[in-house]
């Protein structure tokens, strides 16, 4: 009897260990797609922010060629926003090149930390795509 019952708590702890490794493989894996997911969302943007970014270009140009003086305000302001356009543009790239998509070399541990702080990463790459765009419609009286 009591070796029946030594063999059950040994099936039971076997079992209890290998439903948590795939718990956490599983769990890394969503959070990969969810990172992936991030980017997917605004990567198809990338277009639509450059092109956005030259209206704004020529609106200033546009400003400067009228008067400088008396427009000195507006172009700043628009010539920030195509630096931030540009700056989001850039941190999708310098995001791109640097995430690792595969776990080798890590412990699952180590992979899940990794995949958590390029979540972080890619939404703040997400979010400064956004506003960006969101911005440059509003200056140029254009809905999403």
């Amino acid at each position: 009897m009591k070796n029946i019952f030594i063999s059950i708590s040994c099936f039971i702890c076997f079992t209890l260990i290998l439903s948590s490794c795939r718990s956490q493989e599983t769990s890394n894996e969503e959070l990969r797609d969810e990172v992936i997911a991030i980017h997917d969302e605004v990567m198809p943007k990338m277009g639509d922010l450059k092109s956005l970014r030259k209206e704004i270009l020529k609106i200033s140009e546009a400003l400067q060629e009228e008067d400088t003086v008396a427009n000195s305000e507006k172009i700043r302001e628009l010539s920030q926003l195509a630096d931030r356009m540009d700056q989001a543009f850039d941190g999708m790239f310098v995001w791109m090149r640097q995430y690792k998509p595969s776990s080798e070399e890590m412990s699952d541990e180590e992979y899940r930390n990794y995949l958590l702080d390029q979540k972080d990463k890619v939404k703040k790459v997400n979010e400064d795509i956004k506003e960006s765009m969101a911005e440059a419609r509003n200056v140029l009286g254009k809905k999403d």
